[in-house]
């Protein structure tokens, strides 16, 4: 890819990135609901978001790790995986996704 196309999809990311993620908050629900899930696995369990295609792995009592993404639409499960890691931030559970692109599968 082209410096220069890289810098247009950065740039489309960022801008989807605030537009979608930077200027949602999330709910109390939100909050409640991601600390049941996380309170219910064991250490070593995986929890799958099936609209995004992502799969997280129980890494400590409240940290989950980005294992790996299976998607046809990778912008919109991105966007899910930062409103997670958003929702995260907010109840006190660490939710690792600095690799994320590393674990993204293409489907065609």
């Amino acid at each position: 890819m082209t410096r220069r196309k890289t810098r247009i999809h950065e740039n489309l990311w960022k801008e989807m990135k605030r537009k979608h993620v930077d200027e949602w908050e999330p709910s109390e629900n939100d909050m409640d609901w991601l600390l049941t899930v996380v309170e219910k696995m064991k250490i070593g369990g995986r929890w799958v978001l099936p609209d995004a295609g992502a799969t997280f792995e129980k890494v400590a009592p409240n940290h989950l790790r980005l294992e790996s993404i299976v998607t046809d639409d990778p912008l919109n499960a991105m966007i899910a995986i930062e409103k997670t890691r958003k929702v995260g931030e907010r109840a006190a559970i660490k939710v690792d996704i600095e690799k994320a692109a590393d674990y993204v599968l293409f489907h065609l």
